[in-house]
């Protein structure tokens, strides 16, 4: 069972193609039932196709990155 939380835990592997077959399945399949999550992987995206247009050029430090994604997952509402 999927819970919200392994979306986040997740997203970068999601989004990079690298998830094997079955997480990817059994993640996407949540994000059909949960337009919560759904909201979040497609915000993320959307993140980061911005930050990619960016015309200077931005490094997100590994401690960053997990203070981000410590942040959302406190703020996600339990499925």
């Amino acid at each position: 069972m999927v819970i919200c939380r392994d979306v986040v835990e997740n997203i970068m592997d999601y989004i990079d193609n690298e998830l094997d077959l079955k997480t990817l399945r059994v993640l996407e399949d949540h994000m059909g039932e949960c337009p919560e999550c759904k909201a979040f992987v497609d915000t993320y995206k959307r993140m980061l196709d911005l930050s990619g247009k960016m015309k200077e050029q931005t490094f997100v430090t590994p401690e960053v990155r997990e203070r981000l994604k410590n942040l959302l997952k406190s703020r996600m509402k339990p499925c």
